[in-house]
């Protein structure tokens, strides 16, 4: 993935921390899916349907993989 599309894929996310070790993820109000981490400290993340997209080894590598999930256009206003 070059550069550009990489910044396009994010574009209009937004994360919340739910709890401790539980975040929501949106792209412009669209809902992306969740993460939660486990009692190991790994982090599940799971796609809009709750199907596990994978386990990361950071917080950030799993919201970089829902991030990368093909985008949405944007709402027109």
């Amino acid at each position: 993935m070059k550069q550009h599309e990489r910044r396009r894929a994010s574009a209009g996310v937004v994360w919340a921390r739910v709890e401790d070790g539980f975040h929501v993820g949106s792209r412009y109000g669209t809902y992306l899916g969740s993460i939660e981490r486990s009692t190991d400290g790994w982090y599940d993340a799971c796609d809009m349907r709750s199907r596990l997209v994978g386990r990361f080894p950071t917080l950030v590598s799993a919201m970089s993989a829902l991030s990368a999930e093909p985008a949405i256009q944007a709402p027109r206003r």
